[in-house]
């Protein structure tokens, strides 16, 4: 395993002893589900009065683009979703700030044993935002649920095999056999800890209404517009959140996120406009940030579907993308030319040319496919995501010369998924981030069939990958597993699955009285860290 949560070559031992501390005013989704009782009311009301000096009494105002498509942690991939409820609830470690670690969560410590088949985590003294304490038992039943049938996370955390709760703030987890990502995996999102008791009772409509111990709860969700939370009185974090509430607002148009912080309605917008961060940076009243995420940006190519099906095609779509066009077009300057799908993180490999642009090769390789007058496709697009309709028109240019003819379909971001998801699509410009430190989450997602998303959705296959993938899982930390990642890496890029298009920077803005705002290289925001300067 690993130490100190970064990625080195040690042996299993894997101490990561660095040292890191719930509310519960609920209200109903708007829409109709449950209302929480007087008594509660009145029991909320005071908590806050004796936690007042725990936040200031305002509220940050966050602008994103896309709605939130479910708060269960198991039954979601969609970033909207994962960074709302990295607020609500949490995990017994977490990837630190800087993307470099793991820091303790809801667990104080942890020790992994000799063999690595051990995982024993110290539970701190947190309690859920209704005041109930986390205890081990809490643990163990979400990480059950995590690795069960029902869950789209289960490969996982079905490799923990067993439980042994030592008592209510001690919990061993127990493998068969030594797996190298057990603890980044455990610092997912779908590895949230929640409320055994409340779940148990309610069901699925407990995530019309839940409980964490993150540093907010959900008092509103108003689908389509708004995501309504208010301070957790009891988060372990003494003193945290800083601002008492806090609201996501859904705005689908990155300039009408521009306009409204620009006019001060929102106090934060992610992914402002790339052709506007210029301006922004020069207005008074205003701060914009960026940084580099686990991220890369990609064109899905449906393999069970011809031409598609035919590796010298896909290969001479790579060639046919002027990339380095694109990230000074597109993202103006801010970004680098992808050769993988995979973003450059632990144990990549950044000798790993991309795909030149050649019209030349890409013609041979198409006639060789017998497609030298080229074809007509269909590409599918978030109409949301404002970098990727211009991704859409570029690549429509790109490809006349040709002879192929793409007609685009824009669809809303719900659509988008499930459209790539049913297979029902023929090429998709798309993107995918890292939630964890470790790339074992993010290669299974984009590489590995049979997975989750079956090699996102484009049904890929190698089997060298597979085993690759699977042979990695157990092998320690080191040159060993590194080698095998960027062989996987490697036999990714040869196969083409995807046109890999860049990495790009992710931007942020912020009214400049907001201090502490920031995309982590997750991708995620951890608003309990933010507080107004004046």
């Amino acid at each position: 395993m690993v130490g100190v949560g970064s990625i080195v070559p040690v042996d299993w031992r894997a101490p990561w002893q660095t040292a890191a501390v719930g509310f519960n005013r609920k209200i109903a989704i708007q829409g109709g589900t449950k209302m929480n009782g007087p008594f509660r009311s009145l029991l909320v009301t005071g908590c806050m009065m004796l936690t007042a000096g725990m936040a200031q009494a305002e509220t940050l105002r966050v602008a994103m683009g896309v709605d939130p498509v479910s708060l269960d942690p198991i039954a979601t991939s969609d970033n909207a979703s994962i960074w709302t409820q990295l607020l609500i609830y949490d995990t017994l470690i977490r990837p630190s700030k800087d993307g470099k670690e793991l820091e303790p969560g809801l667990a104080e410590s942890w020790e992994v044993s000799e063999d690595g088949l051990t995982l024993t985590f110290k539970l701190r003294d947190a309690q859920f935002s209704d005041g109930t304490p986390v205890t081990a038992g809490d643990v163990q039943f979400s990480l059950e649920r995590a690795a069960s049938e029902k869950s789209g996370w289960a490969g996982f955390f079905r490799p923990i095999t067993g439980y042994e709760i030592i008592n209510d703030r001690e919990i061993a987890l127990k493998l068969d056999k030594p797996f190298t990502p057990a603890l980044n995996n455990l610092a997912m999102f779908s590895g949230a800890i929640l409320p055994r008791k409340l779940v148990e009772e309610q069901g699925d409509d407990f995530f019309s209404d839940p409980v964490g111990s993150g540093p907010y709860a959900l008092a509103k969700w108003t689908r389509g517009s708004k995501i309504e939370l208010e301070a957790n009185p009891h988060y372990w974090q003494e003193g945290k959140p800083y601002i008492e509430n806090a609201e996501l607002d859904i705005v689908t148009e990155g300039s009408a996120r521009t306009i409204k912080l620009e006019a001060g309605d929102v106090d934060a917008i992610i992914d402002p406009p790339l052709n506007q961060i210029e301006a922004l940076k020069a207005k008074d009243g205003i701060a914009v940030g960026t940084a580099v995420p686990y991220r890369s940006d990609f064109v899905q190519l449906n393999t069970t579907k011809a031409p598609f099906d035919d590796e010298k095609v896909r290969r001479a779509l790579n060639m046919a993308v002027d990339k380095n066009a694109l990230i000074q077009g597109v993202l103006y300057g801010a970004g680098k030319v992808a050769a993988s799908a995979m973003p450059p993180m632990a144990y990549a490999d950044l000798d790993l040319a991309p795909y030149a642009y050649d019209l030349d090769a890409a013609r041979a390789l198409l006639d060789e496919a017998g497609l030298g007058d080229g074809f007509e496709a269909e590409l599918l697009v978030n109409s949301g995501m404002a970098a990727h309709r211009n991704v859409a028109v570029a690549l429509q240019a790109m490809m006349q010369p040709l002879g192929i003819k793409l007609s685009i379909q824009m669809v809303e971001s719900g659509t988008h998924w499930e459209t790539t998801k049913a297979g029902n699509y023929e090429m998709s410009v798309s993107y995918a981030t890292s939630d964890t430190i470790d790339p074992d989450q993010l290669i299974g997602f984009l590489a590995v069939n049979p997975e989750r998303a079956n090699a996102y959705h484009t049904e890929w296959k190698s089997e060298r990958l597979n085993t690759l993938y699977q042979e990695e899982r157990v092998t320690g930390n080191g040159e060993k597993r590194g080698a095998m990642f960027r062989e996987m890496v490697q036999i990714l890029h040869n196969g083409a699955p995807y046109i890999f298009l860049y990495h790009p920077a992710s931007a942020w803005a912020t009214r400049d009285n907001v201090e502490g705002f920031e995309i982590l290289p997750t991708s995620n925001f951890r608003l309990e860290d933010v507080k107004f300067t004046d």
